[in-house]
């Protein structure tokens, strides 16, 4: 077994900011969206503003977070085919994963697995809509987060289609081929709703009831030892990985 890279206060406070650089990231896409400003308030180990919440539900032995809530609001996702894809009666608007923090963190983050709390209908999760998810681990907590409100929006990306990527057709086969029939159509609806959800008096659906979580612990720690917070745009990360790739077949073959 790999042994912890830092002790319980110094784990802590580099969980910490990097929930705060997700929120930072998030009101920075949002403001280029034209969307308002919703910085988060925290309590205790819970941090929340009106679209997002990440709550600490579990600790080491030792002190050390575990496990991270994170539920996601005024979000558009299917929760079964639709008939029509406007359909609201398939779509749902509020959707919580949950996941463990390896106590190596931030060594050993393949073994992050993303869990479906809420029902969702997508190739990367099983037919039930629940459980583990057939996702890509591709940095540290900050984006972990910023990635899976766009693995509810569809975004090619995030789903990998066989059509378009090397890749299987994940946990939902089903699922998978209705999403490449029309998946440009798919992604375009799933971004308008959410477009539309933030135009200003727009509804806001309910929130779930409240989340019981553990007393924090102090999270002192050295700031030379807390990692950078480097703002990058969550929805061009990925795409600009793809074309790192590209470019290095094109090296090899010639």
């Amino acid at each position: 077994m790999t042994r912890p890279v830092f002790s319980p206060e110094l784990f802590n406070a580099r969980v910490e900011t990097q929930i705060q650089t997700f929120f930072d990231t998030m009101n920075n896409l949002y403001g280029r969206r034209g969307w308002p400003p919703d910085p988060p308030r925290r309590e205790d180990t819970s941090w929340s503003n009106s679209d997002f919440t990440v709550a600490i539900s579990a600790r080491y032995r030792d002190g050390a977070y575990k496990r991270v809530q994170f539920t996601m609001r005024n979000l558009p996702g299917y929760i079964h085919e639709p008939g029509t894809l406007t359909d609201q009666r398939a779509i749902q608007y509020e959707h919580r994963f949950i996941f463990d923090l390896p106590r190596e963190y931030p060594q050993n983050i393949g073994s992050i697995r993303p869990a479906a709390e809420t029902q969702l209908y997508h190739p990367r999760l099983a037919a039930s809509g629940k459980g583990q998810a057939c996702y890509s681990v591709r940095g540290e907590l900050d984006r972990i987060l910023e990635d899976l409100p766009f693995f509810i929006l569809l975004k090619p990306d995030r789903v990998e289609p066989p059509s378009q990527f090397q890749s299987d057709h994940g946990l939902n086969s089903m699922a998978m081929a209705w999403y490449e029939k029309d998946s440009e159509n798919i992604v375009n609806t799933l971004e308008r709703l959410w477009e539309e959800r933030h135009q200003i008096g727009a509804p806001s659906p309910p929130r779930e009831g409240r989340v019981t979580i553990l007393e924090p612990q102090s999270t002192e720690a050295s700031p030379s030892r807390r990692p950078p917070r480097i703002l990058q745009d969550p929805e061009r990360r990925f795409q600009t990985k793809v074309r790192i790739l590209e470019n290095s077949d094109k090296d090899e073959e010639s």
